[in-house]
């Protein structure tokens, strides 16, 4: 990967409430993180996002360094987790609200699944609920289950308004499911920023996503985790998330 580039769009081609406040926000943040002042402000928020991310992930990685995961850990680990591809979701989705959730984590996993399968690579949305995503020794689980399961994690159960065939039903907690997720989400983090720079449209959904620019250390993070290393190469997204390990 080379140095970071802008996204495709300067500015936003819809109209997106209080943008312009917005866009001072982003490029403030920006400053205070010592970030390039070329930066658009979609680049910035962008940037934002992938650090939020990897913060979340940091934070998966310490639960599962506990002693104690599978009593104590693991479980949380999940829901936190699953708040990672809910805030993708969000961005994708252009979720404008502090509401829809749910949807925003269903096309987090869908997002995720794309990237991964080739017959829907360019077509997120119409990724089937049927479609194995994550399988272990112990289960296969699809989007809606692993939506399903976010749902236990959160608040004990595993139910919700969108759930296609009824509740879900987990007897035990499977302690593979987090170990595949950091190549699935490298790949998936990978395909959403390259996107960015090339789709006016997802560039726009960016835009209109209810993301407040809270502080400097997500934006300050990324453009770390982007500095080419003593030699000058530069670590692609999926580089990055790849070299986190869930495996207990």
């Amino acid at each position: 990967m080379t140095a970071p580039v802008n996204v495709r769009l300067r500015i936003p081609t819809e109209n997106i409430d209080n943008w312009d406040e917005q866009a001072q926000q982003w490029l403030s943040v920006n400053q205070d993180a010592g970030g390039n002042p070329d930066f658009y402000p979609l680049t910035i928020k962008g940037a934002y996002v992938i650090g939020v991310i990897h913060t979340i992930c940091e934070s998966v990685s310490v639960l599962l360094r506990d002693p104690n995961t599978k009593v104590t850990t693991y479980l949380p680990a999940y829901g936190i987790f699953a708040s990672a591809i809910e805030l993708l979701g969000r961005c994708i989705n252009g979720n404008s609200t502090t509401r829809k959730n749910t949807k925003d984590l269903e096309i987090g996993f869908k997002w995720l699944g794309a990237s991964f399968f080739e017959d829907y690579k360019d077509n997120y949305e119409g990724f089937p609920d049927y479609i194995v995503l994550i399988q272990t020794s112990e289960y296969m689980y699809t989007f809606p289950q692993l939506v399903a399961l976010r749902h236990l994690a959160a608040h004990g159960q595993a139910t919700s308004d969108k759930t296609p065939v009824g509740d879900y039903k987990f007897g035990y907690f499977d302690y593979e499911i987090l170990a595949q997720f950091p190549l699935l989400l490298a790949r998936g983090l990978e395909k959403y920023w390259t996107k960015l720079i090339n789709d006016e449209n997802l560039c726009n959904k960016l835009a209109r996503a209810n993301i407040i620019a809270l502080r400097k250390w997500p934006v300050f993070l990324s453009w770390s985790l982007f500095e080419a290393d003593p030699s000058g190469n530069y670590l692609s997204i999926e580089q990055i998330f790849s070299k986190f390990d869930w495996k207990i």
